[in-house]
């Protein structure tokens, strides 16, 4: 399929190259035997993207989140991939690594005529003491907010790109799939055994009540049917069911969040203090989403998490995100970090949005 798009802020219709909804113009490329640079544009404004945005909700603020940043990394992946190793290639395991993000980007409501425009910039290089193949190659990724004539405003996130086996991956989670379910199941006999209190069972709109203390989401994003939660161990599971229509809407954000958004519901609801403070995204270490992740209607889909306090920082929490399909072990978010925030000072970096 064809797309015709412009350049922001030109006057001259130029035909580029159209990859997703979230990765909307291939302004600039260039490939050699050992390097590649892809440079994208995208506007948030734009009709298919724009509900990704505007129902995610942070604060009161509608935000680009990392989970958008994490779905355009494994666009452009792919793509890199593919201009190297053909069209019909099979994909490999892409490990989008190192996110940080050190800038919101708050999106305006309505969207100015301009549009508001994201940039991101990817940087191939294959080692020279490797064998010189691509799967060998480190791709860096930046994110920056831009002007509607290209003109860069500031960087607001980067991130790593490794090309690997996922097979290998799943060789590797597999002995750990019965752990998994052992503990999945243990939450469960807990929720409905014991009268405490600290291990809850929640369904859709409770889970996303509790979450909305910080956290808005759209209905495409509330996909946790049902959460369990253990409060005092900050240990989770919850069963998703994905409440998109694959032939309208774009898929990468709401996919990839339903996958790991059970980390943050539990920094965000067992706080102590949940008035006064909020645990905001920090960044995660690696993103191993395979092919086996197939979020059809009536799937069986289930994550789990258990966040702990970082050694080095009390203040963050961090904890691995397993992905589970028909009981097999199909994506892992590893080093998954949430930080504490004064919700008083909260207000003054990220304040609500004007309407």
């Amino acid at each position: 399929m064809s797309h015709t798009a412009t350049v922001a802020a030109t006057t001259t219709l130029k035909v580029l190259k159209y990859l997703s909804p979230s990765c909307q113009q291939v302004v600039e490329e260039e490939f050699t035997a050992t390097t590649a640079r892809v440079l994208i544009r995208s506007n948030l404004g734009d009709p298919k993207l724009w509900p990704t945005i505007d129902q995610h909700i942070c604060n009161g603020a509608a935000l680009v989140s990392s989970g958008h940043y994490a779905d355009m990394a494994a666009v452009v992946g792919e793509y890199i991939w593919r201009a190297y190793r053909g069209k019909d290639a099979e994909a490999p395991g892409i490990n989008v690594g190192h996110m940080e993000v050190t800038k919101t980007y708050i999106a305006l409501e309505p969207q100015p005529p301009e549009g508001q425009w994201l940039e991101m910039e990817v940087n191939l290089v294959v080692p020279e003491n490797s064998c010189g193949d691509i799967i060998d190659a480190t791709t860096h990724c930046t994110f920056r907010k831009i002007k509607p004539d290209g003109k860069k405003v500031e960087d607001l996130a980067e991130c790593t790109i490794e090309f690997e086996f996922y097979y290998n991956w799943l060789a590797e989670w597999s002995s750990q799939a019965g752990l998994l379910k052992s503990k999945i199941a243990n939450l469960w006999t807990r929720a409905q055994t014991e009268a405490s209190g600290d291990v809850q069972l929640m369904h859709t709109k409770k889970a996303y009540d509790l979450f909305r203390s910080f956290v808005d989401y759209g209905p495409k994003y509330q996909n946790m049917a049902e959460v369990v939660c253990d409060m005092k161990a900050l240990e989770a599971t919850s069963k998703l069911a994905l409440q998109t229509d694959p032939a309208e809407d774009c898929l990468g954000p709401y996919y990839l969040d339903a996958s790991c958004h059970v980390s943050g519901f539990v920094c965000n609801t067992a706080d102590e203090d949940i008035k006064k403070n909020a645990y905001i995204s920090h960044g995660f270490d690696g993103m191993k989403i395979t092919p086996r992740f197939n979020p059809y209607p009536g799937a069986d889909i289930q994550n789990y998490v258990h966040m702990k306090p970082m050694p080095s920082d009390s203040s963050i929490l961090e904890g691995d995100v397993y992905v589970l399909q028909d009981g097999e072990v199909v994506g892992l978010w590893e080093g998954v970090r949430f930080k504490k925030i004064p919700r008083r000072i909260l207000n003054v970096f990220l304040p609500p949005r004007k309407r």
